[in-house]
């Protein structure tokens, strides 16, 4: 009886208590900006954005893989590596095809989140590069939804949705090793 009383108790706790709603992440203003444009000026714009998100990415992993633990995080950013810098590759021969090239690069170049990630060692290192990588993973994710709607060029769309496919389950799954490594 008093452990009915205790669940029926715990439910009106439950459902009376105040609803707390994780915060809304700002809209990504790259977004907002791509989403205002249409065609082929879609589609190179997308990649312009892309490509130094996808190799400041690659520098921060690197940057990680010189210190962390776990295997896991070792051999998945392998993957991950040689899978963007394979997106990269095949963006600049799009660009290239269309006249253009990438507004930005991010080879070699130390980002605050790739310095970030060169002080770190060990459990501090993996518990913010966990989320970091994740947030990044999501972006790129984010964009690319959007041009997986919008492209102009098949290849870019389906380029696309490999990277909303892959980057969002990835994302999930380093979010798990933080809560289960790091609870």
């Amino acid at each position: 009886m008093r452990n009915i009383i205790v669940a029926l108790f715990l439910v009106f706790v439950t459902l009376n208590a105040p609803s707390v709603a994780a915060p809304t992440p700002a809209p990504d203003p790259v977004v907002a900006s791509l989403a205002k444009l249409s065609g082929p000026a879609f589609d190179t714009a997308f990649m312009r954005a892309l490509i130094p998100i996808h190799e400041e990415a690659v520098e921060i992993a690197m940057a990680a893989t010189l210190y962390a633990d776990h295997t896991q995080i070792l051999r998945w950013n392998q993957v991950m590596v040689e899978r963007k810098n394979a997106q990269v590759r095949q963006m600049l021969t799009w660009l290239r095809e269309a006249g253009s090239g990438p507004a930005q690069r991010n080879v070699g170049v130390a980002t605050p989140a790739v310095k970030k990630m060169r002080s770190l060692r060990d459990a501090a290192l993996e518990k913010a590069y966990l989320p970091l990588i994740a947030a990044h993973l999501e972006r790129s994710a984010g964009l690319a939804r959007l041009a997986a709607a919008k492209a102009h060029r098949a290849e870019v769309r389906t380029l696309a949705q490999q990277i909303v496919k892959v980057e969002s389950q990835e994302a999930s799954t380093l979010r798990a090793w933080l809560k289960a490594w790091y609870p």
